[in-house]
């Protein structure tokens, strides 16, 4: 059985998507805060908040990073 995840997305000031990330978990509050810290950490581009995307889906079958102990996966821009 898969695990899940929660799509989300990163917004600019002018409500354009920044990029994506998926955060293993199925804890709505807790993949956005971990999204939060992994794009402060890791986007180059500032973005204003963190949305839910596609909501709660099966893990992908990619490589995941780990950050702060949860797999994660940057999706395709």
């Amino acid at each position: 059985m898969k695990s899940k995840a929660i799509s989300l997305k990163f917004v600019s000031e002018s409500d354009e998507p920044l990029g994506y990330l998926m955060v293993e978990t199925d804890d709505e509050k807790f993949a956005k805060q971990t999204a939060r810290q992994w794009g402060e950490s890791k986007l180059d581009t500032p973005f204003t908040r963190v949305e839910l995307h596609q909501g709660v889906m099966d893990s992908p079958d990619l490589d995941s990073d780990i950050f702060n102990g949860v797999r994660v996966w940057e999706l395709p821009f």
